[in-house]
């Protein structure tokens, strides 16, 4: 069992902002403690789950967490969380709120209309931003709402990002925009592809990964501004038990710096479980490719270094679906990092909160 785990292989120092924009490196993350919620919870006859994005507002103390629900089981909505955290691990989860997210006409999105991937909180206007891997005709999205779940707009996405009849181009079904995060300064706003696009490469197998795609966004016009390369890992294993499905992609992201990033890779195989793997990754010297519609073969990639793999079983955990990171409360004067994983609503799953401090 995994206790701690101490960054020795980096070429040079990391640098990250810290919650207060003061300059830190990182050289421990230190398990603190999970806390699971059973699948089934109903909440006014709405059951709670599919938490795949989450972000924490230190003013409030509350956490804000998207549904990947598509309307089987509810409206389409995200909650505001507060999770009891000490030193001693995490004891409580209280679900705060729900709220409903409506669409440009000012009603709830209707059934199939958003499968919500990310959501971060902007303090200084007081909004979320959320993604969606697809609509009712399959196409990712980027919007702004605010904390009552109105409609504020939608981000204007490269055509390149939508996907044509035949699959040739545009992204993979339920591969699209996992990762959602603000710069340190509020000006922009980065989402990442949990894959690559078609035209781009394929998705990840056993033996490649998959030239994932960052794009930033103009907060104040909603315009892109850069887009690079992130190439996956590999799946981390064969799938045991028929149908033989596994995956890898990127499942979430955090801007740590001008151009650096903590990068959440999710990898599962059926019959094994999952692999969560968190990477420290720069667009220092990568190709922006930026409007090519086709990424150029030699473009140069985001370079990326491993921080830490969560295994089965490492720190006394069964991994569930991770699919969400955000930093949380600081614990004695310590900043911590929070993963959560989506259950899929299924009752052989659970809603899983995992605790790290961060030195």
């Amino acid at each position: 069992m995994k206790t701690g785990f101490t960054i020795v292989a980096l070429a040079a120092s990391v640098q990250v902002a810290a919650l207060a924009a003061a300059q830190a490196q990182i050289t421990t993350l230190q398990f603190v403690g999970e806390y699971r919620q059973p699948t089934g919870l109903l909440l006014n006859g709405v059951e709670f789950g599919g938490i795949s994005g989450l972000d924490f507002d230190p003013a409030t103390g509350l956490f804000h967490a998207i549904s990947d629900d598509r309307g089987d089981r509810g409206p389409a909505r995200f909650y505001t969380l507060r999770l009891a955290i000490d030193e001693a691990g995490v004891h409580q989860l209280d679900i705060v709120s729900t709220v409903e997210i409506e669409g440009a006409d000012g009603v709830v999105l209707p059934r199939n209309g958003l499968d919500g991937e990310g959501i971060r909180f902007d303090a200084a206007h007081n909004t979320l931003y959320w993604s969606s891997e697809r609509d009712e005709q399959n196409n990712p999205g980027i919007f702004e709402a605010t904390v009552e779940g109105a409609f504020v707009r939608a981000f204007d996405l490269p055509a390149h990002y939508l996907p044509v009849e035949g699959g040739a181009a545009g992204i993979y079904s339920n591969l699209a925009f996992e990762g959602l995060a603000i710069s340190a300064d509020g000006a922009t706003l980065w989402a990442a592809t949990e894959n690559a696009l078609a035209q781009d490469g394929l998705r990840a197998t056993l033996e490649a990964g998959s030239r994932s795609r960052f794009i930033s966004f103009d907060l104040a016009t909603g315009a892109p501004i850069a887009e690079y390369l992130y190439l996956t890992d590999p799946i981390f294993t064969a799938a045991t038990v028929e149908p033989f499905y596994n995956d890898n992609g990127i499942s979430e992201i955090m801007v740590l710096d001008d151009g650096t990033f903590l990068v959440m890779e999710r990898s599962f195989a059926l019959g094994i479980g999952n692999e969560i793997r968190l990477y420290v990754a720069s667009t220092d010297g990568a190709t922006d490719v930026a409007g090519q519609a086709t990424a150029a073969v030699d473009a140069i990639l985001m370079s990326k270094t491993l921080l830490l793999t969560i295994g089965e079983g490492d720190f006394g955990l069964d991994i569930d679906n991770v699919e969400a990171m955000t930093f949380g409360p600081e614990i004695a004067g310590r900043a911590t990092l929070v993963i959560a994983s989506d259950n899929n609503f299924n009752q052989t799953q659970f809603t899983q909160f995992v605790v790290f401090t961060i030195d």
